[in-house]
């Protein structure tokens, strides 16, 4: 009588199972590691610089960039305005290698390096690295910086000048208001206004005169009376 065993049959299933997955993993962990990616820079990331750069160049892995007329590779230079100071022409690629010129001297502050290649795989990628620039002034712009407060200055005095004129032209406006007043307040009495002042003057003045007549005339007829009395008076006294 023979025992024959069914365990190896059904463990075959799961064991084959069990190698595919592993080798699948592999492979895409193989066609991971095969992806490029940049190795190295100039300026490098985090970099600090005593003097501006006139280029910058990036290294990739793998065995060069894809290039044609419908594929985009290129690098940007953003200042902290996001004005861009890298060459206005595409970026140079030569094998695993791209670079783009500074045509400018880069002023002191932080700049940001952004790219996009196409690696030799197919495959595109973007991406970004900063650095600075710190670059020691020179005599000429030493001196700039000590004149400018100098400028400044002048400029202040020269802005005050229109505020001297002006306190002038501001303190001249008062002085010629008691010209004007002057100059209006003894008005010349109209032809109307003289002839009333004179008739009115008149007719007081006669009215004066009359009644300082009247009594004159009062006073002497006044005498006169008494005159008489006394004349009448006397001979009947004496009889």
């Amino acid at each position: 009588m023979h025992n024959t065993s069914t365990a190896p049959a059904r463990l075959r299933p799961a064991v084959l199972a069990g190698a595919a997955a592993l080798a699948l993993g592999a492979l895409i962990a193989a066609e991971a590691q095969a992806h490029d990616t940049l190795i190295s820079s100039s300026p490098e990331e985090g970099e600090t610089l005593t003097e501006p750069p006139a280029e910058v160049v990036l290294e990739f892995s793998g065995a060069g960039l894809t290039t044609g007329e419908a594929i985009t590779n290129d690098i940007w230079l953003l200042d902290a305005e996001d004005e861009n100071w890298a060459s206005e022409e595409p970026a140079e690629v030569e094998g695993s290698t791209m670079r783009t010129e500074i045509p400018e001297p880069l002023p002191n502050g932080d700049y940001q390096v952004q790219y996009r290649v196409v690696y030799s795989d197919g495959h595109s990628e973007e991406g970004s690295f900063n650095f600075e620039v710190d670059s020691p002034l020179t005599e000429d712009e030493e001196d700039a910086a000590l004149a400018t407060p100098e400028g400044s200055a002048e400029e202040d005095d020269g802005a005050e000048v229109p505020e001297a004129e002006l306190t002038e032209d501001e303190t001249s406006v008062p002085a010629e208001e008691p010209e004007q007043a002057e100059n209006e307040s003894p008005t010349a009495p109209t032809d109307s206004e003289e002839q009333d002042s004179g008739g009115w003057g008149g007719i007081i003045g006669w009215g004066l005169l009359a009644a300082a007549v009247l009594v004159l005339a009062g006073a002497v007829g006044y005498a006169a009376s008494r005159r008489r009395r006394s004349a009448q008076n006397g001979p009947a006294g004496q009889d």
